[in-house]
């Protein structure tokens, strides 16, 4: 009798558990938008819609190399970040006046974690993207950018 009411207790407390994290499409969309947030704030110079999508506390990093080859990490923050897209000149934009169209890839959400790609018509870079459940919301906490080689561009 005790076994079977240890298993019936672990089937509910695992089954709680797992419906307590699981994905919705409401998740999925949300995801979306704090992605499209965040890219297409930056392409239109919206610090408001690009604060939206980070966490505070974000770190945006890429690997640099100096002009004599020694490579090289950049560390940004959410604040620079913001900042940034309030200022945006565009400049690495393939038509700064012209329309952006961003694909979002999800590859993967668990739980209150999610792995993002996200890439532009404008922007020779991709972003890889983890983005948090937080009080709630969708925000990114961590963001890695490279360039694209030059045949993908």
């Amino acid at each position: 009798m005790k076994t079977l009411k240890r298993s019936i207790l672990f089937i509910a407390l695992t089954l709680i558990s797992c419906t307590s994290f699981a994905q919705t499409a409401k998740d999925t969309l949300a995801i979306k938008e704090t992605t499209l947030n965040y890219i297409e704030g930056y392409f239109h110079k919206d610090a408001a819609r690009m604060e939206k999508a980070l966490h505070p506390e974000l770190v945006k990093r890429s690997i640099q190399k100096a002009k004599d080859g020694t490579e090289f990490v950049i560390n940004l923050s959410a604040s620079y970040m913001v900042m940034r897209a309030g200022t945006n000149t565009n400049r690495h934009a393939a038509k700064p006046d012209g329309p952006i169209e961003s694909k979002v890839e999800i590859y993967d959400i668990v739980g209150n974690a999610a792995t993002v790609k996200v890439s532009t018509n404008q922007y020779a870079f991709v972003d890889y993207l983890h983005i948090g459940k937080f009080k709630g919301e969708w925000k990114i906490l961590n963001a890695f950018w490279a360039y694209k080689p030059k045949e993908d561009k």
